[in-house]
C-alpha cells in the first residue's frame, strides 16, 4: 500500500513492535536472516525493537537469542516485561482465579496448563484426547520444563502466572465461551486460534496493550512513536492507542480493517519488507554485531 503524506517521518519512529507468530516469524517459526539484518540495522540507528507475544518466556528468549540480547520483549500478553533478556515486570494471576478456571478445564475434560512464577509448566492429564495436544506440544519445546501433577491442589505449589489449554479449535472456542462467561472480569480470557488453538487465561491487566504502553513510557516514547506490527484477535487491542498500526497480508480480517498499512506476508518476510521500505533501507542493511 503506498505511502501518504500524512505518514509520519522515518526519524518520529523510536519504537518498532511486533508480535511474533503470524506476524515477524516466517511459517516454521523462524526469523530469517534478512529479518534478523533489518531489525539490526534500525537497532544499530538507535530504534528500540520490541517483541509483544502471548509466548511465554523460554519460547520468547529463543528468540531473543536469535535477533540480538538488546531486544526488547512483552511475553504471555503482557503477564512478563523482559528487558536485557531479564524479566522485569510481572503480572500473576490470583490464585483462586485461577483455581476456578482449572476447574471448569477438567470438569468439561480438558488439560489445564499452569505457568507459573518459576517459569514451569504443569499439567493435570485429566483428558486422554486434550493429553494428544499437550504431548505435540512438549516434543516441539524440549527446551521448556514441564511437570505432570497427580492432583489439581499440585498445580498451584508456586504462584500461577497464567492457565492455559492447547487444543482443537472446536474445542477451544467452546472453552472460550465457559471460561469467559465464568470468570467475566476476574480474568482476561484469550482465544488465540490457529493449527494448534489455544485458551489462556490472565491477570486482568496483561494485556498487550497496557505492557506496551508501560513499556514506551518507561523508554520515555510516546504511542505516536510507535510502529507496531500483528496479525491476531490479541493484537486488536493494541490497535486502539497506536496511530501507526500495521497488519500481515496474512492477518485475520478484523485485524486488517483496523490497521493503518499492510505489510507483505510472514512467509514473505513481511514485517522486514515493510520497515527497509519505511526507513529506506533498501541495500543499506547491516549483519547483526556490525554498525
Amino acid at each position: 500500500m503506498p505511502l501518504h503524506s500524512h505518514d509520519p517521518s522515518p526519524e518520529t519512529i523510536r519504537l518498532v513492535a511486533c508480535d511474533v507468530d503470524g506476524t515477524l516469524a516466517n511459517p516454521a517459526g523462524e526469523i530469517s536472516p534478512y529479518t534478523r539484518q533489518v531489525l539490526c540495522t534500525l537497532h544499530s540507528y538507535g530504534i528500540e525493537i520490541a517483541l509483544v507475544t502471548g509466548l511465554n518466556p523460554w519460547v520468547v528468549r529463543r528468540y531473543i537469542a536469535a535477533i540480538g540480547p538488546w531486544m526488547l520483549a512483552i511475553s504471555l500478553n503482557g503477564t512478563f516485561i523482559l528487558r536485557d533478556d531479564t524479566i522485569t515486570d510481572r503480572l500473576l494471576l490470583d490464585i483462586d482465579v485461577a483455581r476456578q478456571a482449572t476447574e471448569v478445564m477438567v470438569r468439561e475434560g480438558y488439560v489445564p496448563l499452569v505457568f507459573g512464577e518459576d517459569l514451569i509448566t504443569r499439567y493435570l492429564p485429566a483428558s486422554e484426547e486434550g493429553m494428544q495436544e499437550v504431548r505435540r506440544l512438549m516434543e516441539e519445546r524440549p527446551y521448556q520444563p514441564y511437570q505432570q501433577v497427580d492432583q489439581a491442589t499440585e498445580l498451584f505449589s508456586v504462584l500461577p502466572a497464567q492457565v492455559s489449554v492447547c487444543e482443537t479449535l472446536e474445542r477451544a472456542e467452546r472453552l472460550y465461551s465457559l471460561l469467559a462467561h465464568t470468570l467475566g472480569t476476574k480474568a482476561y480470557v484469550v482465544l488465540q486460534p490457529g493449527t494448534r488453538s489455544w485458551v489462556e487465561v490472565n491477570h486482568p491487566r496483561a494485556h498487550k496493550h497496557e505492557a506496551l504502553l508501560h513499556l514506551a513510557h518507561y523508554l520515555g516514547i510516546d504511542a505516536s512513536e510507535v510502529l507496531y506490527f500483528g496479525d491476531n484477535l490479541n493484537d486488536l487491542p493494541v490497535f486502539e492507542p497506536l496511530p501507526y498500526t500495521v497488519a500481515m497480508a496474512n492477518a485475520r480480517p478484523e485485524v486488517k480493517a483496523r490497521a493503518w498499512r499492510h505489510a507483505p506476508s510472514n512467509a514473505e518476510d513481511g514485517v522486514a519488507r515493510f520497515l527497509a521500505r519505511f526507513f529506506a533501507l533498501e541495500g543499506n542493511t547491516l549483519p547483526c554485531g556490525a554498525g
